[in-house]
């Protein structure tokens, strides 16, 4: 007996001991968490700040809203706040991201092909390189469509025509240099078609401003994303040609640029660029977040809703493509001609940031001039004005000296003068202007020795010329030179 309860004593504690052990494996038959890892219920980041680089309902802010509702159902971010900064195809808002003094809170930036399109047309000092890129979130298929009644019904139709008659056609998209022209531009690379032979109408904000465009007329083009061409109210009234990816997307069916005849493929994309003065603490949450958020479920159905593709290798591939896609948009980029040289410096010159200085130089260069002038000028004035006085107090002498009455003929020539404008009846001031007219003076300098007007003067000379009978000016001082030999 006592054998046997020996026995079963260890046969309880060698059960006591499995169940123990079974206790400390997981439930669910897999490794133990790693302690750095968050729980599914621990959110990655307390807040996050999207800025969106253009207006609302483009693709820059489908993607922003589509990362947002993922975040929030994942539980990666508690709050998730979207500032919109549109201009300029993005370039406003990658130059105050890039400038902000205030790094404490996490904030990324939304950017894309559109905005290398603008940095490249636009000679911007500011590029989206300028940023550190946290990662790629999307493959975005841009879309040709044209108006349901279009006499262009494939992509055959629209390159027939970009290749015999390319002005009859008017290509809409987003703003200057976006992704939609980057594909234009493409095209007629492709073609051979030089660029003053297409019009294309930018449409800034692009979203659903670009598509109504395809209103004005038949002959009319537009490129956006796919997502952009699916959601629009009026969609039944377009037809949509092929997409410009390598292959075909999930959902979207349409045709590629290559199906079609055309070997063309011109992507766009979306990806999360952080501020390189960003903290190191923020750069690993924001890491984080955002590789959880591109595993997620969440995300998958934004992909799939929008008609996006998730990217092969959304973070060790970026930087590669980002600097290939900026390279590619350089070449397609058209460049001044040589009677556009002048222009074009001229336009390189006042986009950079010292503008404002050069422009406040040139204003302050034309005011110095002005006042220069206007000194010159009153000097000029003031001379003229003291030599009339100086003259007039001569005259005045003499005339005191000649009698105010004039009958009283002193001895000489002067007085002879004096007397014989008083026999011709010349009132006081005549005899003042008289004696200026022998003095050489002009009639504006006797106006501005006597404080009257240069009419007044006028009348009054002439009164002297018909009172002495003598015609003009010269006649009146001849008069003098030749028979009192003044």
């Amino acid at each position: 007996m006592r054998r046997r309860t020996g026995e079963d004593i260890k046969l309880r504690l060698l059960r006591i001991i499995c169940v123990l052990l079974l206790l400390a494996l997981p439930v669910h038959g897999g490794a133990a968490p790693a302690l750095d890892r968050p729980a599914p219920d621990r959110p990655d980041l307390d807040n996050l700040v999207i800025i969106v680089p253009a207006s609302a309902g483009g693709g820059f802010d489908k993607t922003a809203q589509s990362v947002a509702t993922a975040m929030r159902a994942e539980g990666i971010v508690r709050n998730v706040e979207i500032r919109r900064s549109p201009g300029a195809g993005g370039l406003i808002a990658l130059a105050q991201f890039e400038g902000q003094a205030d790094v404490s809170e996490p904030t990324i930036l939304i950017g894309g092909v559109t905005i290398l399109g603008a940095e490249a047309e636009n000679h911007s000092l500011v590029s989206l390189t300028d940023l550190e890129p946290v990662c790629q979130l999307s493959e975005v298929a841009l879309t040709i469509g044209v108006r349901a009644d279009s006499p262009i019904r494939s992509v055959g139709d629209l390159v027939e025509v970009m290749r015999t008659d390319p002005d009859r056609l008017t290509w809409v998209g987003g703003s200057p240099g976006s992704a939609d022209e980057v594909l234009l531009w493409s095209i007629a690379a492709k073609l051979g078609v030089a660029h003053d032979h297409f019009k294309f109408v930018a449409v800034p904000g692009g979203g659903e401003r670009v598509l109504d465009r395809l209103a004005d007329g038949p002959q009319f083009v537009a490129i956006r994303s796919y997502e952009e061409f699916a959601s629009y109210p009026g969609r039944s009234k377009l037809r949509l040609l092929a997409i410009s990816t390598a292959d075909r997307f999930p959902r979207i069916a349409l045709p590629t640029l290559r199906e079609s005849g055309f070997d063309l493929v011109v992507t766009d994309w979306k990806g999360a660029f952080i501020s390189p003065r960003t903290p190191q603490d923020q750069r690993q949450a924001i890491g984080q977040a955002f590789e959880r958020l591109l595993a997620s479920p969440a995300w998958a159905r934004e992909l799939a809703a929008q008609g996006w593709r998730s990217p092969s290798d959304p973070q060790l591939g970026f930087k590669a493509r980002i600097a290939a896609d900026r390279l590619r948009i350089k070449t397609l980029l058209p460049g001044p001609g040589p009677s556009s040289r002048w222009d074009s410096g001229l336009h390189d010159l006042l986009v950079r940031p010292w503008r404002y200085a050069l422009l406040g130089f040139f204003i302050a260069a034309l005011l110095g001039l002005a006042v220069a002038w206007q000194r010159r000028s009153a000097k000029i004035k003031d001379r003229e004005l003291e030599r009339a006085l100086d003259a007039l107090g001569e005259i005045r002498a003499q005339v005191q000296a000649a009698g105010d009455t004039g009958n009283k003929v002193h001895a000489g020539e002067r007085g002879e003068i004096a007397r014989q404008m008083v026999a011709w009846g010349l009132s006081a001031a005549e005899v003042e202007i008289g004696w200026m007219i022998l003095k050489g003076l002009q009639f504006k300098e006797i106006a501005a020795a006597r404080g009257t007007s240069e009419r007044t003067v006028r009348q009054q000379a002439q009164s002297i010329y018909a009172k002495s009978e003598l015609p003009n000016r010269s006649e009146f001082s001849a008069h003098f030179l030749e028979d009192l030999r003044f």
